[in-house]
């Protein structure tokens, strides 16, 4: 009877055992698999703030700035970075706050808005019909290391559009390439920044050719 009795409680030990070993190795794989701790560092694109000019008074052009498109590696919110051609890579804890292509809107709104081309300047629908749109694709914004450094590029390709007459006044791929202080994504993130409001400061200058040309044609 007593060896009965050991060996019922000999059982009973080795499943409360089991059990234990089983409980503590799923507490253990529920640590083990919870997301790291670390935040995500986010980022915005906002370009330099411009100076307001006055709308020409004899300007009477409405321009609409249509969502630019993005090429595939870019149209997400995640931030890319090259160390190997032909490969792009992502940082695992800094990204941005929206994908840049819709920050890029806001920015083609702000800037057209102020340098006095345009009577009005809307990317949204306003009730108004436009006069001419601006298409716009974003190629590239990446930040591209060497052994020593890394510097930010960015390609935007633009077309106005003259939507009566269904015409191309403009199309030009704008590029500039931005040193970054030192190698991490925050010496990227300014140094996109700073490339970004070059691209808009020499999409002015092209545009005021063909603007000035069709106020010239339609006094």
């Amino acid at each position: 009877m007593n060896t009965a009795r050991r060996h019922r409680a000999l059982r009973a030990f080795t499943r409360s055992l089991a059990a234990t070993l089983c409980a503590c190795a799923l507490f253990g794989c529920a640590l083990s698999g919870r997301p790291d701790a670390t935040p995500v560092a986010t980022f915005v694109l906002q370009g330099t703030a411009s100076p307001a000019v006055a709308p020409n008074g004899a300007t009477d052009l409405i321009l609409k700035i249509a969502a630019p498109d993005a090429a595939p590696a870019y149209a997400s919110s995640r931030m890319a970075y090259i160390e190997q051609t032909y490969r792009v890579d992502y940082f695992a804890r800094n990204e941005w706050a929206d994908p840049p292509a819709r920050m890029l809107k806001t920015l083609l709104t702000q800037q057209l808005s102020n340098c006095g081309l345009f009577r009005f300047v809307f990317s949204d629908s306003a009730g108004v019909d436009e006069v001419l749109r601006l298409d716009s694709e974003l190629i590239e914004l990446v930040q591209e290391f060497d052994d020593s450094s890394s510097e930010v590029r960015v390609t935007i390709r633009f077309d106005l559009v003259d939507v009566a007459q269904r015409a191309i006044l403009l199309s030009e791929t704008i590029s500039a390439a931005e040193p970054a202080a030192s190698r991490d994504p925050y010496a990227g993130v300014v140094a996109a920044n700073a490339a970004v409001q070059r691209v808009l400061d020499e999409l002015v200058t092209k545009l005021r050719g063909p603007v000035t040309s069709l106020r010239s044609a339609n006094p």
